[in-house]
């Protein structure tokens, strides 16, 4: 188990959490530009969340093995 990727898995899930939390994009109509900003900030926080995901199932697997 290695533990730094451990420590980096937590801390992409949990900052890709608050930044989701903190741009919501669906309070904007698609028409403004917010709209298109907020959803890209959106997005990245989801692809963070989804690596972090990734990271942990990883490490917890070698933990098991």
């Amino acid at each position: 188990m290695n533990f730094p990727f451990l420590i980096v898995g937590i801390l992409s899930v949990v900052f890709g959490i608050i930044m989701m939390v903190k741009h919501k994009f669906y309070k904007y109509k698609s028409s403004d530009m917010l709209f298109a900003a907020k959803l890209k900030v959106f997005s990245s926080s989801a692809i963070l969340v989804l690596f972090g995901i990734m990271i942990l199932i990883n490490e917890l697997k070698k933990l098991v093995n």
